[in-house]
């Protein structure tokens, strides 16, 4: 069975870094984060704790992986989140476990669709045909029907 799960952070997501990122940018993405944390704190007092928790978990994160031993430990025994690690030119897009739903969706479908599966649209926003659709809705109804005149 194939299970994939939409919540999964590695260590290289966490701090947004390439899987194959040196000891000195994981050094400069672990100050980049502590230093957005502390000023959320400043702006968000009431939030504290929990940001300090954070901190902690970006702290720990980046040891582990500034330090070559404990980063191939990691490597080994977390191989299937490598799936989920942040790609330099797709950084951003996968900051979200939406995010990830939604490209796995459509390289899926695309996949399907090169091997002849036709598969019905996600949902309406998708849909471009709308002749089967049953549901009362008048002023589609009255465009419907004004197209057809």
């Amino acid at each position: 069975m194939f299970m994939i799960d939409p919540g999964a952070r590695s260590y290289y997501s966490l701090l947004g870094v390439a899987p194959d990122a040196t000891a000195a940018e994981i050094r400069q993405a672990r100050f980049r984060l502590i230093h957005e944390l502390r000023a959320r704190q400043r702006r968000e007092p009431t939030r504290r704790g929990e940001l300090e928790e954070q901190q902690k978990v970006v702290n720990s994160t980046s040891e582990v992986l500034a330090r070559p031993a404990r980063r191939a430990e990691y490597d080994r025994d977390n191989a299937h989140l490598r799936f989920f690690t942040v790609r330099r030119a797709a950084a951003p897009m996968f900051t979200e476990p939406a995010d990830r739903v939604a490209v796995l969706h459509r390289v899926l479908r695309e996949h399907l669709a090169a091997q002849g599966v036709e598969l019905p649209p996600l949902s309406d926003v998708d849909r471009t045909d709308f002749t089967a659709d049953h549901s009362p809705n008048l002023l589609l109804d009255a465009l419907l029907a004004q197209g057809d005149e």
